[in-house]
């Protein structure tokens, strides 16, 4: 027998070459796992081995097979099942080579004193054994198992280095096949992750679609507000008017005239805030501000008068001249002035003012609304100016919002400062035009 087994040592050196080709073609890690496994049965003549991987201080079934060339690898992260539970490895054997430089090699574990009594020895009843320790890059990583069930000696000297060698390319295996299943995982992530951004972009989008949806609603409902307004004030004046005992008919047209310019007002800022939507560039021209700033006060004056609201208009001089886009910055100055009327709604009647005044200041023109309402926390100075917010129980939160878009759109400057008297100042910087 000795002779026969001396003769099972001439391949090794063929096992060798064949493992190395096929290492050095096989791309997948599993694959390779399996060849070095079979590889190992084949040239040792062992009957059963396995690769047993120690996760803290636990052992697994990575891969086993079984002579004549049965192998099955089993990989955890697949969820494979093993037909070799781990609570069947050979436990102590496992624990014992890993403690050793070169592993463990019984010819004989059912003789071997140290062996004999060992519970995986007496109920599988293993001859020949070989453990050998894998490592890769000094860490442990798991341990090689050879056995045979009926022939003892197996393992000799020349087989054992064979062993060792492939022990030694299995351990660089098996951590490769952890680090393409981690890789592999990962990947899967990304995707997953990757997917979960593009449906919450999508979603980002279709919330931003409609929000701006809002705010242009929100903006229109606004905006046409106080024209309408004006026109219902214009038309009761009118009425009355007509309804005196003799029809005051010059008041009447008076009232006629300025509903036909209210309406003709609301077209022209529906046409603007859909000219917004469409993100069509304003279009500027120069004029004289004081002119501009005399139609604003007449726009408000019925419905300041409502609200017991004196304007005091202090207007620049007639040759005060500003590029901008008229009806947009009117518009934003209706806004400020309305604003300021309604912070003063607490205040008694008869000291409700509003001042609309212009000053130069360097290269800029400041248009200035003071009022003295009930003031601002400045902690949320900051806010005022987002869509949609506000602090008045029936606001829309889109007042101020406009008016920055416009001053924006004039590459002006929009600020509220708190006035020492008390109240508010609202100020409109635009670049001004060399004289």
């Amino acid at each position: 027998m000795n002779n026969k087994l001396d003769d099972l040592q001439v391949p090794d050196v063929r096992a060798l070459q064949r493992i190395s080709d096929t290492l050095a073609t096989e791309a997948m890690p599993d694959k390779r796992v399996q060849t070095l496994l079979n590889a190992a049965l084949e040239s040792t003549g062992a009957s059963w081995g396995c690769l047993a991987v120690a996760q803290d201080g636990i052992w697994d079934v990575a891969a086993e097979a079984l002579a004549p060339g049965w192998s099955k690898v089993l990989s955890a992260l697949c969820a494979l099942p093993a037909p070799v539970a781990a609570s069947e490895l050979p436990l102590s054997l496992l624990a014992t080579a890993t403690t050793l430089r070169n592993g463990l090699v019984l010819d004989d574990a059912i003789t071997a004193p140290d062996w004999q009594a060992d519970d995986y020895v007496r109920r599988c009843r293993p001859r020949a054994v070989i453990c050998v320790p894998m490592r890769c890059h000094g860490s442990l990583v798991g341990a090689l198992y050879l056995e045979h069930r009926h022939v003892t000696g197996v393992f000799t000297p020349a087989r054992t280095a064979v062993v060792e060698i492939i022990a030694l390319q299995a351990g660089f295996a098996l951590e490769n096949a952890r680090l393409h299943d981690a890789l592999c995982e990962q990947g899967a992530r990304l995707t997953s992750t990757e997917a979960k951004m593009r449906d919450t972009l999508s979603e980002l989008a279709r919330a931003s679609r409609f929000k701006a949806y809002g705010e242009l609603v929100a903006s229109i409902v606004h905006e046409v507000a106080q024209p309408v307004t004006a026109l219902d004030s214009s038309a009761r004046a009118g009425l009355r008017w007509l309804d005196r005992s003799s029809p005051n008919i010059d008041g009447a047209r008076e009232m006629l005239a300025h509903i036909s310019a209210c309406a003709m007002r609301a077209r022209t800022i529906i046409n603007g805030l859909r000219a917004k939507a469409q993100q069509v560039e304003p279009t500027f021209a120069v004029f004289e501000l004081d002119g501009a700033l005399a139609e604003v006060a007449e726009m408000v004056a019925c419905t300041l008068d409502a609200m017991n609201v004196t304007l005091r208009l202090e207007a620049p001089s007639p040759k005060t001249l500003v590029r901008a886009e008229r009806v947009q910055l009117q518009q934003a100055i209706v806004n400020l002035l309305m604003n300021g009327a309604e912070s003063m709604l607490a205040v008694p009647q008869g000291q409700r003012v509003l001042s609309l005044s212009c000053e130069s200041a360097h290269d800029l023109l400041c248009i200035h609304i003071d009022d003295n309402g009930e003031g601002f926390d400045p902690q949320l100075a900051d806010r005022f100016f987002e869509p949609l917010f506000t602090t008045k129980p029936n606001g829309m939160g889109m007042g101020l919002s406009i008016c920055r878009s416009i001053v924006d759109a004039h590459h002006g400057r929009l600020e509220l400062t708190p006035r020492a008297a008390g109240g508010t100042r609202a100020t409109i910087a635009l670049p001004r035009l060399a004289s």
